[in-house]
């Protein structure tokens, strides 16, 4: 074993400890743990051992911020910080960061190397430390585990190690921040007896009673009773009790002389060999419903105590853990080949789905109800993609980020580095696939931009840079045929233009309408991206929960989009006109349709295919509005399922702690207030349309008409007029007096559209 670093093991006291879940109108409580009392010395090395479903899992969750319906956990590290015990509910965030904690779950990324993962949780949980530091701690810390130096696993993939290996790493990445308290759930499950004994010898050995106080205080869950004999104390824990503590020998005694009524004098063998001894007692000893009182105990009234003096974390940067979190989530992703190519290949598969409309579809016709429906299908087929691409992305991995959000993860931080890449694969590079394949100029040279940074960065990985070179060729040749696929959707969609969706050139020129309609679609899709990682983050780790809820958001969406087509029943229309601002959907419908000018010849106007410049910018600032609200909605979630604090401290620490909250809220408030004003002052327009019936079209304000505007109106009139009321295509009635008996100032009037 390496040299220890200095610093002091923690001691433990729980007092009448209680757990109890469920109740209410569809279950009767239940008692996981009851009455639990038993202390632990600074540095020992104890063993917790029960049946199965005897409540050994549920201890080590209260004892590391799952909190207990009742009682307390005490902790004392005599540091000269403190002058008694202090309870770990008083200060959980900072006592979570002085306990490390290996569940059975694994804790690391399955598609990262050893290295890659365990430098990224050195470089989170070790802000002031440089990476040839990390690097260096993370040598000492896997060779006390038994791994060497230069031992080709730690560059394996985690999740091609053995779930021995896996433990065994989950282990190391704890070790990093010296904790002086850890907990180990089931460390020696699955390891050959030799593994199993070395990997105890190696804890024992580690433990503070075995470096003169020099090391932590180490609890294990365990069913390995051969090696039992190495802890210092064991903890024995029969249907949600403890039955007794103590030394081994002092355990085994107390539990041979103490069996179950339903086991009779000869359950116990007579042989030498402890492991039979102690199996025989774990089989009389297992839990049993006939014998569980779980369901009918209760607690007796809690007692209260003195608080514990406040204590807080040194603070973290925000834009430090958001750089650590991007550079492992493209590893992440670039490591997930499939991940990508569907991604990518959805997006061609979605562009094939918009050929059912005709070339022209968007061109003037005598019915508008075509151009309407193929917006509404562009939109919905974008919402789908982004959504159900992004539906997972937190709740396939929700044990880890509640497992580091213990540890001073920062849910932004964490969010937002999953959001930014999801966007730039999802929101902007699927697509500009999706457009591409139907003839859009603008996604056509996206497409091609895409192929050829992934190639190009692609190239430089697999053949130049400094890990390349280390390679075998094979090896290289695979990663860059690996790129080449994943660039592959990309570059067929450019050169496989199936069809050619003609954009108007009036009133707006082809170039200006792509922009505008490509740059809706990005800001659709990349709130879809975002509703999906909502979705993930609500469902606390169920991924078949995550994918039933997106299915129902998606089928909200597509309802509210195809709703401005087909309901026109006032009493239905108004209470979609209340549902709709909050489908991203309807305002990619609307900015998409006001982009291609719909308004101008379609019968029947409608506000929103209003093709006004504030109209659409407006559009533009509601789906920002649903990106922004929809993120801090998500972290807002995340945040309410901590379980280590009261929603009322929780939401008092959000105030108090994080300014970003701060800035979201008035950063919504202006968004919002902006947006409703382009919005108003472009309907305020609309309204003053009108059809003409002795021209037989319809006349559009236009600010430019008034005699007398100040610079604000005007600005106001520009943004607010429709592109309809051009000024090269105004014309004027002859008739003066005509146009002054409609009581209405005089307006420009272009195109004979259809009332």
């Amino acid at each position: 074993m390496s040299a220890m670093p200095t610093f002091t093991p923690i001691a433990l006291k729980v007092e009448d400890l209680w757990v109890i879940k469920g109740g209410g109108p569809f279950s009767k409580p239940s008692s996981l743990l009851q009455d639990i009392n038993f202390s632990v010395r600074p540095g020992d090395f104890v063993g917790v051992v029960g049946p199965n479903g005897a409540g050994k899992t549920t201890l080590f969750r209260a004892l590391v911020g799952e909190k207990p319906t009742q009682g307390r956990i005490l902790l004392y590290k005599d540091d000269g910080s403190q002058t008694d015990f202090e309870e770990f509910y008083d200060n959980p965030e900072y006592w979570m960061s002085q306990i490390g904690y290996v569940p059975v779950d694994n804790i690391l990324h399955g598609e990262l190397t050893v290295r890659q993962a365990l430098m990224h949780i050195g470089q989170l949980r070790l802000p002031g430390r440089s990476n040839a530091e990390i690097f260096a701690k993370i040598q000492t810390v896997i060779e006390g585990l038994g791994f060497d130096r230069d031992d080709s696993r730690l560059d394996q993939v985690t999740d091609t190690l053995s779930s021995g290996e896996r433990k065994r790493m989950n282990i190391a990445a704890e070790l990093l921040t010296d904790p002086p308290l850890l907990l180990l759930d089931e460390p020696t499950s699955n390891l050959d007896p030799n593994a199993e004994r070395d990997l105890m010898d190696s804890l024992k050995n580690l433990s503070g009673a075995s470096n003169n106080g020099n090391g932590p205080t180490i609890l294990l869950i365990t069913h390995t009773l051969s090696t039992i004999d190495r802890c210092d104390q064991v903890i024995f824990v029969e249907n949600s009790k403890l039955i007794i503590e103590g030394s081994e020998k002092r355990v085994f005694q107390f539990l041979e002389s103490s069996l179950p009524a339903e086991c009779g004098p000869d359950a116990i063998p007579d042989t030498e060999i402890q492991f039979e001894r102690w199996a025989a007692i774990f089989d009389c000893y297992r839990t049993r419903e006939e014998r569980s009182q779980r369901q009918s105990t209760s607690p007796p009234p809690a007692r209260t105590y003195p608080a514990s003096i406040h204590r807080s974390l040194p603070p973290d940067s925000f834009w430090r853990q958001f750089r650590i979190l991007s550079s492992r989530y493209f590893l992440l992703r670039l490591n997930d080949f499939n991940g990508i190519f569907a991604i990518l290949l959805s997006g061609f598969i979605a562009g094939f789905l918009l050929l059912v409309a005709p070339d022209n579809v968007f061109l003037e016709a005598d019915d508008a109800t075509a151009a309407r429906q193929t917006v509404v299908l562009y939109t919905i087929l974008v919402v789908i993609m982004g959504a159900f691409n992004s539906h997972r992305e937190v709740s396939k991995e929700f044990h880890i980020y509640i497992h580091e959000r213990a540890k001073g993860l920062k849910p932004l931080a964490y969010l937002i580095s999953k959001a930014v890449w999801l966007s730039t694969v999802i929101g902007i590079a699927a697509t500009a696939i999706l457009l591409a394949l139907t003839g859009m100029p603008m996604a056509r040279n996206l497409a091609i931009g895409i192929f050829l940074v992934i190639m190009g960065l692609g190239t430089w990985t697999a053949l130049f840079s400094q890990v390349a070179r280390s390679l075998p060729p094979t090896q290289r040749t695979f990663r860059l045929l690996r790129a080449a696929l994943i660039a592959l959707p990309l570059l067929l969609a450019f050169l496989i233009q199936l069809q050619n969706k003609q954009l108007p050139d009036f009133p707006m020129n082809p170039v200006k309408v792509d922009i505008l309609m490509t740059f809706t679609m990005f800001l659709t899709a990349i709130a879809a991206v975002i509703l999906g990682i909502l979705v993930s983050s609500v469902v606390a780790g169920n991924n078949d929960r995550a994918t039933q809820l997106v299915i129902v958001v998606i089928i909200f969406n597509v309802i509210l989009a195809f709703s401005v087509l087909n309901v026109v029943a006032p009493e239905f229309r108004l209470m979609f006109d209340r549902l709709e601002p909050f489908s991203a959907a309807y305002w990619g419908y609307s900015g998409v349709s006001s982009s291609l000018s719909i308004y101008c010849w379609a019968g029947q106007p409608r506000f929103e295919n209003y093709n006004s410049i504030g109209n659409i910018l407006a559009v533009w600032l509601y789906l920002i509005i649903h990106i922004v609200g929809t993120l801090a909605l998500s972290v807002l979630v995340l945040r309410l399922q901590e379980t280590w604090t009261t929603r009322t401290r929780q939401f008092g620490q959000m105030l108090r702690e994080e300014a970003v909250n701060y800035a979201t809220v008035a950063a919504l408030v202006l968004l919002v207030s902006w947006g409703w004003f382009l919005s108003a002052q472009s309907n305020n327009y609309f309204e003053l349309t009108f059809f003409d019936r002795l021209f037989g079209g319809n006349r559009y304000v236009d600010i430019e008409t008034y005699a007398e505007t100040n610079t604000g109106q005007y600005l106001i009139g520009t943004l607010s007029r429709s592109f309809c009321a051009v000024p090269e295509q105004r014309q004027f009635l002859d008739d003066t007096d005509e146009l002054a008996s409609t009581n209405v100032q005089p307006v420009s009037l272009i195109h004979r559209g259809r009332g």
